[in-house]
């Protein structure tokens, strides 16, 4: 084996050392203080969307409360994950999905029954 090959090998086995990107994203022992209120806060909650003056109209998430409230309505998990027959948030259509790992924690924290 030439000087080529032994260097093939070594950076092949290289990448094996590096993390895996979604080994990065840690979803245990999420809660809406903790976690949750960060992604909410910079994804959903900017003026127009849902916002404090969207409570009574498309639901707020800036509270643990209207959160919980909004997750139980049933559609949050299809709205981030783009699925069909859901509205795709973040709106409008067409918007790129949040970051997975955002979707991971959240769906982490719905998943564990929505802890504080």
């Amino acid at each position: 084996m030439g000087l080529l090959g032994v260097f093939a090998i070594i950076a092949i086995s290289s990448c094996d050392d590096e993390p895996d990107p979604v080994d990065m994203c840690d979803t245990t022992n999420m809660t809406y203080n903790s976690d949750i209120k960060e992604i909410f806060d910079s994804t959903c909650t900017f003026s127009g969307c849902h916002d404090m003056d969207a409570a009574l109209t498309i639901g707020s998430l800036t509270s643990y409360d209207n959160a919980v409230a909004f997750v139980e309505f049933g559609r949050i998990l299809g709205a981030i994950n783009h699925e069909a027959t859901f509205k795709p948030m973040p709106y409008p259509v067409g918007t790129s999905k949040m970051p997975q790992c955002n979707i991971d924690k959240i769906t982490a924290w719905i998943n564990d029954g929505t802890p504080e």
